[in-house]
């Protein structure tokens, strides 16, 4: 399943709802190019909406981390909303969800100051 992107803006946070799978190859490449261009245009503080992700494998979540650092190293921040249990197993396994804030509602997760 080809992975597919879309973002919008709220307040002074971008979300970015994605769907399909974020595995090694070339939806790691169009989600990067995807966020390393809203990153350029000044975004800072993003919420990735996973609800549609079925599939991440250790290379979508490397990449999850580096976008996390990159934000981290510019003052933003990176939260993830609505982890299918896909997503939410590999978090877990791999102890990420002691990084990454996750959230269920949108309006929580805008409004959380962060780790």
């Amino acid at each position: 399943m080809s992975l597919v992107l879309s973002s919008r803006q709220v307040d002074d946070h971008i979300i970015v709802e994605a769907s399909g799978q974020i595995v090694a190859g070339e939806s790691c490449v169009r989600f990067h190019e995807f966020t390393k261009g809203l990153i350029a245009g000044g975004g800072r503080l993003f919420l990735l909406d996973m609800a549609g992700i079925s599939c991440i494998d250790s290379a979508g979540l490397g990449l999850l981390l580096s976008i996390y650092a990159t934000l981290r190293i510019q003052g933003g921040d990176l939260k993830l909303l609505n982890i299918g249990a896909p997503v939410k197993e590999a978090l877990t396994i791999t102890n990420l969800t002691q990084i990454f804030e996750i959230f269920e509602d949108e309006n929580r997760a805008i409004a959380s100051k962060g780790k």
